[in-house]
């Protein structure tokens, strides 16, 4: 037989070579296997780190967001929910279902003359007050499952659920409760409130009309000055009605400039033939005349004050321009308010509409009230100085019942000075009263001022004060305000005087 090939026998050392290339090969892996490993460990470890530390700034965030959230909707001196969050938490009272009979209401508390506390106590003072008053609060709310809360500075409120009896008898206790006095700084402190309520038994069931009506009332507490709990009844609810429907009225009577001008006589004693004009505001409406007193503090609120006193004033100085030139008028009176005295230019842009229509300016007087003793009297005093460099005289009106005092009328170019006519009404009792007056009639004779009494109703009045020396003389015993064509007919009159006039 023929004997197989044989191979090669392998090289020994190459082979050994080649495991060992292997080997190295593989730990070579086995190292790059682990170093990835390790980094994918790490990279893990930090994703973990990095997410714990994400979810605990999230945390942080939110608890940060709550505290916020918290700080918007307190009141952070009281502690109490601030104005924004009462009225969320009252709007869901509002609209949750209640118990037959029951009814949201509303108490609005408002701490008065609490500058008067301010300045007894100091601001630390007056904030530990309101704490307190807060602390009163809240002890109530949580008598009543209520909510009080802080609505501003000195004005709090509560908001309850409950039937409407025994609900007078709440407030009066409440009230009986926040105006105890209280001790701090080491003194007895008195606190006199304004209250008033609302229910959803008589405003409408909104958030918005039940404020609106608590609002309302509280503002007919102030006015009104009456003690206790003012509440929203029946009889506010139709001024209300009535309030909506004269905004209606009262903006179409602007625009269609129905407001009138209308003018009360002055008579002058010493000389009987001549007089002068008070000039007032009037509006016409179906018939009747509805007073300023109803309708000006309308115009204030819809923002109409400064075009109607314009329209006024221009239309005044129209009407009155023939009956100075005739000599039978001397000179009219309008009002301006110390608000009107506070605004820049006022002087100029004053004269500059009354020299528009032709009318003297030395024969206008424009009448401030005391109230300009406390605005910015130098400010005041600049405008008041403007005024009479153009012709323009001054006059104090309701003087001798406020803040007047003769240094403040020394500083201040004051030609005339018309005594309130709360004087003029006490003098035929008060013995006293007339003597004051007296004192003052002379002494503005000594400082050459002019001296009108307001109010004159009667003829011992009249007589008592010509006696006395007073120079000029208004009131209902020598006519009412009047229309134009009124004090045309007067005027036309041969011999024409005002005194013992009529009223009209």
């Amino acid at each position: 037989m023929t004997p197989l090939p044989t191979a090669p026998l392998p090289d020994l050392e190459l082979l050994e070579k080649r495991a060992s290339r292997e080997r190295a090969a593989r730990k070579e892996a086995e190292r790059i296997l682990e170093d990835k490993s390790r980094e994918l460990y790490l990279v893990n470890a930090s994703l973990m780190q990095a997410r714990e530390a994400l979810e605990r700034q999230i945390k942080d965030l939110q608890v940060e967001r709550d505290r916020v959230l918290m700080m918007a909707r307190t009141d952070l001196l009281t502690g109490l929910p601030n104005r924004g969050a009462l009225l969320d938490l009252l709007d869901e009272r509002i609209i949750r279902p209640r118990p037959a009979g029951q009814h949201v209401w509303l108490f609005l508390v408002n701490l008065q003359h609490f500058q008067f506390i301010n300045a007894a106590i100091g601001p630390r003072g007056g904030d530990a007050v309101l704490k307190r008053v807060g602390q009163r609060l809240q002890a109530v709310a949580e008598e009543h499952s209520a909510i009080a809360g802080r609505f501003s500075g000195t004005e709090f409120a509560i908001v309850l659920e409950r039937e409407a009896e025994g609900m007078e008898s709440l407030g009066e206790r409440l009230r009986e409760l926040v105006e105890a006095p209280v001790h701090i700084e080491g003194r007895d402190v008195r606190i006199e409130v304004s209250m008033a309520a609302a229910g959803t038994n008589l405003a409408a069931p909104n958030t918005n009309a039940l404020r609106l009506a608590a609002d309302f009332a509280l503002v007919k507490c102030r006015s009104e000055k009456s003690p206790g709990v003012r509440w929203f009844d029946e009889k506010l609810s139709a001024e209300v009605i009535r309030r909506q429907e004269l905004e209606i009225l009262l903006h179409a009577a602007v625009q269609r400039r129905e407001i009138e001008a209308w003018f009360q006589p002055i008579i002058h004693p010493r000389d009987p033939g001549i007089i002068s004009l008070e000039v007032l505001a009037r509006w016409p409406e179906q018939g009747c005349l509805i007073t300023p007193g109803e309708f000006f503090p309308l115009v204030d609120d819809m923002g109409m004050r400064v075009g109607l006193d314009r329209w006024l004033l221009r239309r005044a100085c129209e009407q009155a321009l023939p009956w100075v030139r005739s000599g039978k008028v001397r000179d009219i009176c309008v009002n301006v308010s110390p608000r009107d005295l506070m605004v820049p230019g006022f002087a100029e842009s004053f004269s500059a509409q009354v020299v528009a229509t032709g009318f003297p300016l030395d024969h206008l007087v424009v009448e401030v009230t005391e109230a300009v003793f406390i605005e910015n009297l130098d400010r005041v005093r600049e405008q008041l100085l403007a005024l009479t460099r153009t012709g323009v005289r001054i006059a104090l009106d309701d003087f001798g019942t406020g803040y007047s005092n003769l240094r403040s009328l020394v500083g201040l170019p004051f030609s005339k000075i018309k005594l309130d006519r709360s004087l003029i009404a006490d003098m035929d009792s008060g013995e006293r009263v007339a003597m004051l007056v007296s004192t003052l009639v002379q002494w503005s004779r000594a400082s050459d001022l002019e001296i009108v009494a307001e109010g004159v109703e009667t003829e011992m009045q009249s007589i008592l004060l010509k006696s006395l020396g007073c120079t000029s003389l208004q009131g209902y015993l020598f006519g009412r305000a009047m229309s134009a064509r009124n004090i045309e007919r007067r005027l036309a009159l041969p011999n024409a005087e005002f005194g013992m006039a009529e009223a009209v």
